[in-house]
């Protein structure tokens, strides 16, 4: 069960998002993610420990932001996998037929409507600790999460946390904020020498308590709570 904490709703230009909303989609995402791994099982096969952390958590992302499209019609998935942002408006006709145009030509510029970027994170584990995949991570990451984005000028971010719980990948809670300047991320870091990481930048502890200000809901447990000092 999760404890809604704020319903203020994400307003963009045409489209109003309840948290209620974006609970539906953690939900079936949830779900989704755990279909997944039965049907892997049965095959003798438990994909979630063949992915490394990092694609996980991209795959866990992927597959929420296609989950809200469902939830919420008049957002499109990003046709550009390197397009901003990762969930477009699409709510008037003016906007269908730019996104149309935008994804037939796989653009990689800013969708001009706006929309919302998502990111998901496991979190970091502290120095010094042990974790094995398809450990839960509670009480043994750091403090503050950590979302990055390949550039500073990320805004409108829906930021997930997610663990491993029972063995399943779950999104445990969700953050908004759409007050994100660049400042409130790193400088960009680039790949290095063969690397197959593209370039990103880390959200800052200025851009973090902005997040965490915006937390619309979490798992109603008291680990998970206190994390973000929220009430238990």
């Amino acid at each position: 069960m999760y404890r809604i904490l704020n319903t203020q709703p994400i307003e963009l230009s045409n489209i109003s998002i309840s948290t209620e909303d974006i609970l539906a989609a953690i939900n079936s995402t949830n779900q989704k993610l755990r279909s997944i791994a039965d049907h892997a099982k049965e095959l003798s096969l438990n994909i979630f420990e063949i992915l490394d952390l990092r694609t996980l958590s991209g795959a866990v992302g992927e597959t929420f932001v296609g989950e809200m499209t469902r939830t919420v019609p008049a957002l499109r998935k990003n046709p550009s996998i390197d397009g901003y942002p990762d969930l477009v408006q699409c709510a008037t006709p003016e906007m269908i037929t730019y996104f149309e145009t935008y994804a037939s030509q796989d653009s990689k510029e800013s969708f001009r409507y706006g929309g919302i970027e998502v990111k998901n994170t496991f979190g970091y584990k502290k120095t010094g600790i042990d974790l094995f995949d398809g450990e839960q991570r509670i009480g043994r990451i750091n403090k503050r999460l950590e979302w990055k984005a390949h550039h500073q000028k990320t805004n409108d971010l829906l930021g997930l946390y997610s663990d491993y719980i029972n063995g399943y990948p779950t999104i445990v809670a969700a953050f908004y904020s759409d007050q994100l300047v660049p400042e409130d991320w790193s400088v960009r870091a680039e790949p290095k020498g063969d690397s197959a990481m593209t370039s990103f930048s880390t959200l800052l502890i200025p851009g973090y308590k902005k997040m965490l200000s915006g937390i619309r809901c979490c798992l109603d447990d008291t680990r998970y709570l206190e994390l973000f000092d929220l009430e238990v």
